[in-house]
């Protein structure tokens, strides 16, 4: 039977991408970024964005944001949202035309390839001309908003650093913590966002890093979560009062649970290891 702390490293171990998913996703994101390069008017660059290009993914693999720029603007673009989206959609359809029409998004426009089950949202954005950030279609209001996934990405880093890189490992953890509770309000992006204030210090191990956590969250939660870039507007915009509740004792709960894993990791680790199973599921192996 392997140690609390031994499983627990490779429960994480087991969230990443294999390396042959990491080149899969490589080879695919880099013909898409090709085909948009090529096909689509003013498409000056493009970058990853989201979790995958932060290191905060997990298996499996959901969708990988790749931020399209296609132009630039003081203001508002020369093109409303709506047109800005179907552009990309056209284009996409033109470099596959024999896979389903792509899928019109809030923000992005979602391509499937069936055969890899890899996913992309295309996301169109104009560059503000002199200030550090993007305008993005906003497809149920009909406006260009503000981001800066770049910044997003940098805090992202820095929490990590903080926490002596141990906050993207642990944030995988509840990522993955949260997709076992299939109807979760709570968005990747909402738990990764609360956790870049949760570490003034390094934690001494995992297991007290994930209490430090899921405790943090579970009073986080109550409150609005700004646009950590400071341009957009509120994280969890749509969680109800009712979901923050539901949310806040989900959290509580893991960390009573976390709690009592760490008193018996060593004096009763088989109890340990059930207590941590039950969090996780069976991709929590200790034998």
């Amino acid at each position: 039977m392997l140690s609390v702390g031994e499983a627990l490293e490779r429960f994480i171990s087991s969230l990443e991408l294999t390396e042959g998913q990491r080149d899969e996703v490589s080879r695919q994101h880099t013909l898409v970024r090709e085909e948009l390069s090529r096909r689509l008017a003013g498409c000056e660059t493009s970058f990853l964005s989201g979790s995958y290009s932060r290191s905060t993914a997990i298996r499996p693999l959901h969708d990988i944001d790749i931020f399209t720029v296609v132009g630039r603007a003081s203001s508002t673009p020369p093109e409303t949202p709506d047109a800005a989206l179907k552009r990309v959609r056209q284009a996409l359809h033109e470099a596959w035309p024999n896979k389903e029409l792509p899928i019109l998004q809030q923000h992005s426009v979602h391509l499937e390839f069936t055969k890899s089950g890899i996913e992309f949202d295309v996301v169109p954005a104009y560059q503000h001309l002199s200030q550090e950030l993007f305008l993005i279609p906003e497809g149920n209001t009909g406006r260009w908003i503000h981001t800066n996934p770049r910044i997003h990405k940098g805090l992202s880093t820095d929490a990590n650093e903080l926490a002596g890189k141990k906050f993207k490992p642990l944030i995988k953890a509840v990522k993955h913590w949260n997709r076992q509770h299939g109807s979760s309000p709570l968005r990747s992006f909402h738990l990764e966002v609360m956790g870049y204030e949760a570490f003034s210090q390094a934690p001494v191990g995992y297991l007290e890093g994930l209490h430090t956590l899921f405790a943090f969250m579970a009073g986080r939660v109550d409150r609005p979560v700004p646009d950590p870039a400071g341009l957009g507007g509120k994280v969890d915009a749509r969680m109800t009062l009712g979901q923050r509740m539901a949310a806040r004792n989900a959290f509580q709960g893991a960390a009573r649970t976390v709690r009592l894993a760490l008193s018996e990791r060593d004096s009763n680790p088989e109890r340990a290891h059930l207590r941590l199973r039950e969090l996780f599921g069976e991709t929590y192996r200790y034998r």
